[in-house]
This record gives C-alpha cells, sequence and structure tokens, in this order.
C-alpha cells in the first residue's frame, strides 16, 4: 500500500509541474501576442530598465521570468513601475501562499455573502436556493410556494448564479410578474435573488444601465487589511451587469480616488473617452476613501484568506455597497493595463518578503 500511495504522489507531482508548465506557456504567449497586434508599437524595455526589473525579481527574491508584461504595461500605459506583477508569478509563485483554494469554494458562495460578512454593507438578498432547496432573507428553509409569494411582493428583482462564476454570466434583471419554475429550469440550482442597487449619480453617468462597480483587491495580514490597488468596471451600452460583455471598459483607480487618464477594452486597448461621453479623466470616485475603509474592514471577517477582490457599488446615498467577493481568479492584467501601476501597490515588497519565508522555512508565524 505504501508503494502505491508514493507511486500516487509522484504521479500528481508531475501532472501538476506539466500543467503549470502549460499555463505559464498560455500566459506567455497570449502576452506576446497581445504586444504583436496592439495598435500602436510597444516599444523595447531600455538596459537601464531591464537591470532595475532583473534586480528587483531576480536579485532580491529569486524570481525569473519574460519581461514582456513589464514590456507591454510600461509601452502601453506610460507608467514605469518594476512592481509590475506578471501572471505567471501572481498565480504560480505569490497567491497560493495566501489564498487555499478549498476554502474559496464555500466562502465564495453569493448566497452566504451577508452571513460570512455580518456587520458589512452587503447587497440584499431575499431568495436563496442552496442545492435545490429554498432559504429565506433570514436563512430560513421555505418550499417553493413561498419563494414565489416572496419574490412577488418586488416590482424588480436580479437574480444571479451562487457559485462558481465571476464573469457576469446569467446576472438577469427580472421584473414582476415573476415565474420561479421557468427560472428554476434556466438556473437548476444555486443561484440568489436579490434586490436591485440603486447607484450614486456619479457612477451612473459612466454607462446608465449598467450598475458601475469597484473592483478592488485587498490584501489581510496579521490584525490589518489593506487596499491594495482598485478599478472601476463600466458595463456595457445597453447591459445589466457590468461584469458581461466584450464592449465594456476598465477604468484605474489611484489611492487619492482618482480616476486614471485613460480607459481600456477588454482587448486592453486604450480609449481617452467611452460611449457615455463622461469625462472621468482626473476627476474623483465618490466615497471612495468609505469604500476603502469598508473592504478593510471586511476582509478581516475572511481570515482563511491573505487575498481577496471585491465588487463594491457605491450606492444612491454614497455609501459602499459589498456586491460579491471573488477569492480564486483575479486578474492580474487588466488593473495594471488600467495605469495603476503594480498589481499589489505599496504592499508588494512585504508580500514578496512573506512569500519568501513560506518557501525557505514555512507558514509564518502569526503576530500574538
Amino acid at each position: 500500500m505504501a508503494f502505491f500511495s508514493s507511486a500516487k504522489k509522484i504521479v500528481v507531482k508531475a501532472d501538476r509541474k506539466y500543467h503549470e508548465k502549460k499555463y505559464r506557456r498560455q500566459r506567455v504567449n497570449s502576452i506576446e501576442s497581445t504586444i504583436k497586434y496592439y495598435p500602436e508599437p510597444i516599444p523595447e524595455l531600455t538596459e537601464a530598465e531591464k537591470k532595475e526589473i532583473i534586480s528587483f525579481w531576480g536579485d532580491k527574491y529569486g524570481v525569473s521570468f519574460p519581461l514582456s508584461w513589464h514590456r507591454f504595461y510600461y509601452g502601453s500605459t506610460g507608467v514605469k513601475d518594476y512592481r509590475y506583477i506578471p501572471e505567471t508569478v501572481f498565480h504560480s509563485e505569490i497567491k497560493p501562499f495566501f489564498n487555499g483554494k478549498e476554502e474559496s469554494l464555500i466562502w465564495g458562495d453569493k448566497s452566504y455573502i451577508d452571513f460570512f460578512l455580518r456587520g458589512s454593507k452587503t447587497v440584499r438578498s431575499v431568495v436563496r436556493n442552496v442545492d435545490g432547496r429554498f432559504l429565506d432573507e433570514q436563512f430560513r428553509l421555505i418550499d417553493r410556494d413561498q419563494a414565489q409569494r416572496i419574490m412577488n411582493t418586488y416590482a424588480a428583482l436580479v437574480i444571479k448564479p451562487a457559485t462558481n462564476t465571476d464573469t457576469g454570466k446569467g446576472v438577469q434583471l427580472l421584473h414582476s410578474p415573476y415565474d420561479l419554475e421557468k427560472l428554476d429550469e434556466r438556473y437548476r440550482q444555486n443561484y440568489v435573488i436579490q434586490i436591485p442597487l440603486r447607484q450614486h449619480p456619479d457612477m451612473a453617468k459612466l454607462n446608465a444601465s449598467s450598475v458601475n462597480t469597484i473592483r478592488v483587491n485587498s490584501v489581510l495580514f496579521e490584525t490589518e487589511a489593506h487596499v491594495m490597488s482598485a478599478f472601476v468596471k463600466v458595463g456595457q451600452t445597453g447591459e445589466f451587469a457590468d461584469n458581461h460583455g466584450h464592449d465594456r471598459f476598465f477604468v484605474g483607480i489611484h489611492m487619492d480616488g482618482t480616476f486614471c487618464d485613460f480607459a481600456i477594452n477588454h482587448d486592453l486597448q486604450k480609449f481617452l473617452s467611452i460611449p457615455s461621453g463622461y469625462a472621468f479623466a482626473g476627476k474623483k470616485v465618490p466615497s471612495f476613501d468609505k469604500v476603502c475603509a469598508a473592504i478593510e474592514e471586511a476582509h478581516q471577517k475572511l481570515a482563511h484568506f491573505g487575498f481577496a477582490f471585491w465588487d463594491v457599488c457605491v450606492d444612491e446615498n454614497g455609501e459602499p455597497v459589498i456586491v460579491e467577493v471573488n477569492l480564486r481568479y483575479p486578474d492580474t492584467v487588466i488593473p495594471q493595463a488600467c495605469g495603476i501601476g503594480g498589481f499589489l501597490g505599496d504592499y508588494t515588497e512585504e508580500i514578496l518578503k512573506r512569500c519568501v519565508r513560506r518557501k525557505n522555512n514555512g507558514p509564518v508565524e502569526r503576530d500574538q
């Protein structure tokens, strides 16, 4: 039995290495293809820039990678930051030391966001379908007829899959009358029905048809959480969800709350204006300080996860409302292509130090 157990471990390890190698090759090919077909020529890095990047990543932290990501971010954004995080480095060298995959499946369930984040302002869920069972707003089990009656008390509702989706697929604005049986046919199980959000007028100017949320990336240390970076997701014209559709836009946010000077689309191409015509450059995101404070307070409740990636709506009263939290697959390319610099912001070095310590010595002891 011991022999077969050891053999299985060897096979699993080899399979993991194969898939990691395949993933790295795919991501390198992707960024190099982006450089090749970018509308404007992306200049090569200077020797001084290469030296600075290699000195920081290689000499200081022992990490090596193709410089394609830095070349693209330097050339496309004009922001030269040696702390840019290559996709492969984040997902293979950094994230595994902060987030466990197993826990994320449960803690990322949208039906339970208000349960796990009690005390934080979250989107209001009135009916939850969990493995085919219905629960009400207070997490009490109810039958289908009760769920239908609850829905019928509202003129409009939002339905979305509760698990295994971070792309906006399946998010739909519903209007009375509702047919729960038809919704069951489409969504089957594990979905949540929520009260529609009313966003701040300044956020609605970006695109009136969608709730334009702020993606906030945060890190948790021993007793404090910190916002690392943020950007706004602007929905596609006519779409309700801001994270669905190819023709949507992303606008970086500086840590003082001001928008970056340009937006990017899904293909990472730059735009000085968006279809709504709203002149965002230099303007401030409403209540950004409140957004950061809300996320730093909420992240402390998710002690399993060193990293968390949040979607936040600023409501009509200027108050932040947490819409959802992504604990599994953050996108490092879009925020860095938005012009905000490195994905991990001012916490880059502290995070890398912890990764090196964990890799060499095992888990870091938490402060008592």
